[in-house]
């Protein structure tokens, strides 16, 4: 309700608002970018008209006004309204859900348009860390980390502080597999930078993961982190709620893994596939596997879409074969 009062007194969210009064203190930017989002889930749970109309009328003005313009600002409160990633994915974010609630094709196509700026942010190559530093001792790879913004000048491990399962739906919506390696190679880099009792990021405590991958002099030397708990924790959760583990279309034979297992298609004939899967890792795998025709892809998967998904449990090392078997109508 205040963002529809703010937004018909204004016609803007701005980026700092008075709390207590509602006042814009400082207007412009798109640090409102996921506010759409919220407004049309709203709108679908509680059926209030004006928050559909006014999730609609901000998504099209922060589409005119910054995405037309090829940036989005003022994402992190702190760095004033430089552009950065998380307005950029909290856009995107709006746009995915605003297609998904209404159906209007127009909001897939901004998405489309406001991924490939999101892509932007993503580090697509593996930076060679000085080889004493804490990432050249733990040989970390830097590829699906992404930039937080032009003033901090460090990756991160992720989306602040989202899983990126809207690239995984504008994948289903559009078939460009574009969209499906970009969220592949962001949710693979995060667990490297995660600190665990058997590889202690300098002494951090098992749990705990640093907001930087550190690729310049930023702040802390090239290679090295601030010792403390930061939100990339969170988009580790959200990442494994969010974004299936293993996706299969039975129909077109496409497989994907973005957990950390090995697949290989044993058979395939039609309606049924075995996939042979193996555990390379140390540890066991809860694997969520979203298995679906290219038909079927086509529908929103909407949230929490994968809450009833299939898992697949792989001990350490451990090898298994997996039968899909294509669903037909009666």
């Amino acid at each position: 309700d205040a963002f529809v009062r703010l937004w018909d007194r204004c016609g803007q969210f701005g980026q700092f608002v008075d709390t207590a009064t509602g006042d814009i203190i400082v207007g412009g930017s798109t640090s409102a970018a996921i506010a759409p989002a919220g407004l049309a889930l709203a709108w679908q749970y509680f059926g209030n008209q004006d928050y559909l109309r006014v999730a609609a009328a901000a998504g099209q003005f922060f589409y005119q006004q910054f995405v037309q313009k090829g940036y989005t600002t003022g994402g992190p409160g702190e760095i004033l309204q430089c552009p950065d990633s998380e307005s950029a994915f909290g856009l995107l974010e709006s746009f995915v859900v605003l297609y998904e609630v209404t159906g209007e094709t127009h909001w897939l196509d901004k998405a489309r348009e406001q991924a490939h700026q999101c892509s932007s942010w993503c580090v697509s190559y593996d930076f060679a860390f000085p080889p004493d530093s804490t990432f050249g001792k733990l040989g970390m790879c830097t590829a699906g980390s992404v930039y937080a913004n032009v003033q901090n000048k460090h990756g991160a491990p992720g989306i602040c502080t989202l899983s990126g399962d809207m690239l995984f739906k504008l994948f289903r919506a559009t078939a460009d597999r574009r969209y499906l390696d970009l969220i592949q190679e962001i949710a693979h880099n995060l667990p490297q930078y995660l600190s665990r009792q058997d590889r202690p990021i300098i002494g951090m405590p098992p749990g705990w993961m640093g907001e930087r991958v550190e690729m310049s002099d930023w702040l802390e030397p090239i290679g090295e982190i601030f010792y403390g708990s930061c939100w990339p924790e969170v988009s580790t959760m959200l990442t494994y709620v969010e974004v299936p583990g293993l996706y299969v279309q039975t129909d077109t034979g496409l497989v994907c893994a973005i957990d950390h297992i090995q697949v290989d298609a044993v058979e395939q004939t039609e309606g049924r596939m075995k996939l042979y899967l193996t555990n390379p890792t140390a540890f066991p795998a809860k694997v969520r596997v979203l298995a679906e025709t290219s038909a079927q892809a086509a529908i929103p998967l909407g949230q929490n879409g994968l809450w009833n998904c299939q898992q697949v449990s792989l001990g350490p090392g451990e090898s298994v074969i997996l039968e899909l078997v294509e669903e037909r109508p009666l």
